[in-house]
């Protein structure tokens, strides 16, 4: 998901690559290979250094000078170039004294080459940074014929010089620019022309900042044509696209019929222990469809044909959409509904065995034909909820077993879904037993989609699913059926003894966590995180989300600082090594590191440390972050000015301290500034979208403006804020009689979690009747709690999980002192607990993506045991409540 979170979850794989249990950020890689640096040594003079730097291996010239920005060099490279590469290049480098860098060995040639890299970065190897335009010119004229023999991938974010197949070139940043942004990540802009920031965002096609004019402008009648596609297929849509290639809906002009069209550009995905590229696994591809033509399993082959060097596969479009997509958006399954009655088990279970039977017709059907699907997973398999046909969509990485379709053997498979979180070895051939592990896998995903978490710790794989099945009233023999996909036998006998159970009436689930359970739960995830703390030689190098790698590692909602405060709601302190740890780096933090922020930046980080007793460094911290030249360009509660001046009443509050308050008030005047009217209240356009909820939307902002009220007992923050409050309210849509929010305008999916969505909404709403007590925002929190009761999420977690909507019903139980809302807080926690994955030392949880384990406030174990404690001790909201 991108937007307002920051990182795309396509990128996400590339944290797991350093680290079997725990997110890392690429910059951290050192080799173990004989790298491409040692390679350059006896290339390069005296006086040239080398070094490398996380994947790159940087090297300047003894006169080393580049400027900001400009038009850099790009080369490509398969792997088995790459050193010859090198070699004829260097002697031009050496002579015209540029800096530039290499990757730092084979494995990174190999990720860079491959369709995990995003679009703009795929097929990059060589970086050349000319010292100026003349440079730049003699650069390109000298290398291009020293360069003609060798071939790599098309760099997608470049334009390719003359005819090479590997010279590129764009327009973009040199030298780091020094600053962040506002959400914490380094900031990719330059100066302009003009003087203004130019952003540099690295696009997955060829484009030029405003007022800098392509070099070498294409002649006339060269231009790209968006025509048909082999003169036949007009496209429509994207359905998807990768560094790999696109998949697209077109129309097909000879018949008129809507056909979907699959791309493949050579070298992709090609490394030493993946011989077969994007190219070799279409036409593998294309080979199988002809081979299961007449099983109706998988989409008809239409044609096939290549334009430029991109190859190309027309099929016919399947009906449907892919199961993760029906499941994604709560069009098939019972994770996101929290009451479901009797007969929508009933309809559901009936959909599950029809769905079910597909399935394992058609994976007979390909095994008949000889051939192992190998990547049996949802995103592959598409339903058509109208018709209730099931197809099974692509075959790059199928077997054949026929020897006349001579399939490669391509090690790709989807995580979870596959052997594990990494791809099986190249040669080991694919079995059938795999396929219908695999199907067991997509079986239990319709039931709670978490599969990957499966590969992470398999062990808690059946407690899971049958504590689901439980709650939803599921009958066992569904599990059984799951459970029992790799013996053929078993599963006809279960599929048919499902087809004819009928559900029985849904009994109320009664929690199981008592006072007891809750302190050794507690205990568990307290000590856990400080047994790691007792082993790390750096306390503040814990495992935690993947966003900690490019923002900060101090941060509320994804570093130490917010584990140190829940570590002292659990433990009563917090660990001294760790308190003296955060206090030291705080000192040391600066603009050009950390925002002014409450969840990734200083102003959080200043408020964990007044909690945690160290009010001095707290206020020198909040006076640094006063002087942010960030400020201002941003208004929510997360990243923005609420949240700064949420920051400043909580030091007001608890310090009495004047200058926090008038701080405060500057903030609201500059959020002011940023409001719009609407028929329904004021909203806040955040990054070119209104986000519904707590930490993005409007009422987050109207949460600040409250608090500033209470600090004022000034009217017109009262009145701002309710007009916040109410136009995030107003999103609410009915469910029988619930209600139920949308993530943002663009994006109308419904979100139930803290972070964004309903349970958010409901403890903001249950504030205001706290403060103004006016009954319909209590009715408000009760219609949202109706629409969350029972529900499962994907992640067990604070922000966007099963604990944050625990906290909501804790804070219900706290409003209302109803006995119904604290058990439903107690569910909700056992639900967040079925992904805690114990260990000598206690538990941890898997984070976001639910690949690797995370300790922190946000995604991981920390923030579900501050649920814990609430339900045992009571108190507010870390960062929320004073």
């Amino acid at each position: 998901m991108e937007g307002i979170e920051r990182r795309a979850r396509k990128d996400l794989y590339l944290f797991t690559l350093l680290h079997p249990e725990r997110y890392e950020g690429l910059e951290r890689y050192q080799t173990r290979l004989p790298g491409f640096g040692e390679y350059l040594a006896p290339l390069l003079p005296a006086g040239w250094r080398g070094a490398p730097q996380g994947i790159w291996y940087t090297v300047v010239p003894p006169k080393h000078r580049v400027p900001t920005a400009g038009f850099k060099l790009h080369l490509s490279a398969i792997p088995e170039h790459a050193r010859p590469l090198l070699s004829a290049i260097v002697p031009v480098l050496v002579e015209e004294g540029v800096t530039f860098k290499v990757l730092v060995d084979d494995a990174m040639l190999d990720l860079n080459n491959s369709s995990i890299r995003s679009s703009g970065s795929c097929g990059k190897f060589v970086t050349l940074y000319p010292r100026d335009s003349q440079q730049f010119f003699r650069l390109l004229e000298r290398l291009e014929p020293v360069t003609r023999d060798f071939v790599g991938p098309y760099i997608l974010s470049d334009r390719p010089y003359r005819d090479s197949k590997v010279l590129f070139y764009r327009y973009g940043t040199f030298l780091p620019s020094g600053r962040i942004n506002l959400h914490g990540e380094r900031d990719a802009s330059f100066l302009g022309q003009d003087g203004r920031l130019v952003e540099d965002p690295r696009l997955p096609y060829f484009s030029l900042p405003e007022g800098v004019s392509d070099p070498f402008p294409e002649a006339p009648g060269d231009e790209d044509e968006s025509g048909a596609l082999n003169g036949r297929y007009e496209p429509l849509s994207t359905l998807g696209t990768s560094s790999k290639g696109g998949v697209y809906l077109c129309r097909d002009l000879q018949t008129g019929r809507e056909v979907v069209i699959k791309e493949a550009r050579p070298h992709v995905n090609q490394g030493r222990h993946q011989p077969h590229d994007a190219v070799a696994c279409l036409e593998n591809e294309r080979r199988v469809l002809r081979v299961l033509e007449g099983t109706g399993a998988a989409p008809r082959l239409l044609d096939s044909f290549q334009e430029w060097e991109h190859h190309f596969v027309v099929m016919e479009r399947a009906p449907g959409l892919s199961l993760a997509q029906c499941m994604g958006r709560d069009l098939f399954g019972l994770t996101l509904e929290g009451s479901p009655s009797a007969e929508r088990v009933r309809t559901y279970l009936a959909a599950f065995t029809r769905l079910a039977r597909q399935l394992i017709t058609h994976v007979r059907a390909i095994h008949a034909q000889g051939v192992v699907i190998r990547d049996l997973a949802p995103q592959n398999i598409l339903f058509d909820a109208d018709s209730g046909r099931v197809t099974l969509i692509d075959f790059e990485s199928a077997y054949s077993e026929h020897a006349e379709v001579a399939s490669p053997l391509i090690p790709l498979a989807t995580p979870g879904f596959g052997l594990d979180l990494h791809p099986p070895p190249l040669h080991e051939k694919p079995t059938r037993q795999q396929d219908l592990r695999a199907l067991g896998r997509v079986l239990g995903d319709l039931l709670h989609p978490v599969a990957p978490f499966f590969a992470l710790a398999p062990e808690r794989r059946q407690p899971l699913l049958e504590h689901f099945a439980r709650e939803r009233g599921i009958p066992e023999v569904f599990l059984r059926l799951v459970f029992a996909a790799e013996e053929p036998a078993r599963f006809d006998a279960l599929l048919d003894e499902a087809e004819r159970t009928v559900p029985p009436p849904a009994s109320r689930y009664h929690p199981r966590l008592d006072a007891a359970a809750l302190r050794a739960r507690i205990d568990g995830a307290a000590h856990s995180i400080e047994e790691q703390l007792r082993h790390e030689a750096d306390p503040l190098d814990l495992p935690t989300d993947y966003r900690r790698c490019v923002t900060n590692r101090l941060g509320v909602a994804y570093g130490a600082s917010g584990i140190a405060v829940a570590l002292q709601r659990m433990r009563g302190a917090a660990p001294e090594r760790l308190v003296t740890a955060l206090v030291e780096e705080a000192a040391r933090a600066d603009h050009a590191h950390y925002p002014p922020g409450l969840f990734v930046g200083m102003a959080g980080i200043a408020w964990s440390l007044l909690e945690l007793g160290q009010r001095e460094e707290a206020e020198r911290l909040l006076a640094t972050a006063a002087e942010s030249p960030l400020l201002g360009q941003g208004a929510d509660l997360f990243y923005g000015d609420a949240g700064w001046g949420l920051t400043q009443l909580f030091f007001h509050h608890r310090l009495r301290d004047a200058r926090a308050l008038r701080q405060a008030l500057d903030a609201a005047a500059r959020i002011e500034a940023k409001l719009e009217k609407t028929p329904t209240g004021l909203r806040y356009v955040n990054q070119g979208d209104v986000y519904c909820g707590l930490a993005h939307g409007s009422a987050g902002i109207g949460y600040f403006l409250l608090r500033l009220y209470e600090a004022t007992r000034e009217p017109a923050w009262l009145e701002r804020a309710r007009a916040l409050l109410d136009h995030d309210l107003a999103r609410g849509q009915e469910h029988d009689s619930a209600l139920r929010f949308p993530r943002s305008e663009r994006e109308p999916i419904i979100y139930p979690y803290w972070a964004m969505g309903g349970a958010g909404l409901g403890a903001l709403a249950l504030r205001f009747h706290a403060v103004m007590g006016e009954p319909r925002y209590l009715q408000t929190a009760r219609r949202i709690a109706q629409g969350l009761r029972g529900q499962y999420t994907v992640f067990p977690s604070h922000f966007y999980g099963m604990a944050g909507l625990g906290h909501f019903f804790v804070d219900l139980h706290q409003h209302t002192g109803e006995a119904e809302e604290r058990e439903e807080a107690l569910r909700f926690a056992e639900r967040s607990l079925l992904f805690a994955i114990d260990r000598p030392s206690g538990w941890v949880s898997p984070g976001e993506g639910l690949l690797r384990v995370s300790t922190d406030y946000a995604t991981g174990s920390a923030g579900i045991g501050v649920l814990l404690h609430r339900l045992l001790a009571g108190g507010g909201v870390p960062y929320l409540d004073f």
